[in-house]
């Protein structure tokens, strides 16, 4: 492992060359937009894991997948055949936010993306809308003239007004310090209209986001998969959302009383 931040380290599992390639951040958020935008991205190309950052930042938790455990940390999936390249960061828990933290392990990514070749960095979130109907699937923001008028020309919203918090907004703003190309990309997350939703994950977000993603990038990809995603969690939660409606109509005590577990 090297280290060059306290308490932050890096661990490459393969060196990769991604010249002009683009670094998408893909931690959990609202929504798990990004998350789910990331895991589709590892699963379409079928990569595996390039470097792992370890940082007491992220959770002081081991958590069991299977037959062994894992500490909490950030992955890194290079995607080489795409074009242009692509590096997905990607983990169970951004960063915790604090005066050292979030800054230590985004400067180790970038430090490591542009050793690797990256030129241009995009992070994925959710955001939540004052008014879900008026309010475009996606919205994008950046550090320069240049690259907000990009993203008017692929025709997605402009963030121009608000705050941004977490690792899109500290990320973004340290590669553009950097001299990077920088964008923020953030889909709505709709979890008030449609119950099949209100467990906290949107898929039908982070579809739009890889929509966007492909016009940023010029990418192909195809979302079938995403598609039968969701309708495979809109099924699973509309069940779960009848088993509830079902032991609110019972209540207790009655003689028709069923038992039931989530």
């Amino acid at each position: 492992m090297t280290s060059k931040y306290p308490d932050t380290f890096v661990k490459i599992i393969k060196e990769h060359k991604l010249k002009g390639g683009v670094l998408l951040q893909c931690f959990p958020g609202q929504g798990l937009v990004g998350r789910m935008a990331g895991m589709h991205l590892i699963d379409y190309f079928d990569v595996k894991e390039s470097a792992k950052i370890f940082s007491s930042y992220f959770p002081h938790l081991v958590i069991f997948q299977g037959n062994l455990g894992k500490l909490i940390h950030a992955e890194l999936y290079a995607i080489e055949d795409s074009n242009p390249p692509i590096l997905v960061l990607t983990g169970e828990s951004q960063p915790q936010e604090g005066p050292d933290g979030m800054f230590r392990v985004i400067n180790a990514t970038l430090d490591l993306a542009q050793d690797w070749g990256i030129e241009t960095v995009i992070a994925i979130g959710g955001f939540r809308p004052a008014d879900v109907k008026t309010t475009p699937d996606t919205t994008a923001f950046a550090f320069t003239e240049d690259d907000a008028q990009s993203i008017k020309d692929w025709g997605i919203k402009l963030f121009t007004e608000g705050r941004v918090s977490g690792a899109v907004g500290v990320l973004t703003a340290l590669a553009a310090e950097r001299g990077m190309k920088s964008f923020g990309l953030m889909g709505k997350v709709n979890l008030s209209d449609n119950n099949s939703m209100s467990f906290g994950v949107d898929p039908n977000a982070a579809k739009n986001v890889l929509k966007a993603i492909m016009k940023m990038t010029g990418i192909k990809l195809d979302l079938s998969k995403m598609d039968k995603m969701i309708k495979e969690i809109e099924q699973t939660e509309a069940s779960a959302m009848k088993v509830m409606d079902d032991m609110r109509k019972t209540g207790p005590g009655k003689k028709d009383a069923k038992s039931f577990m989530i």
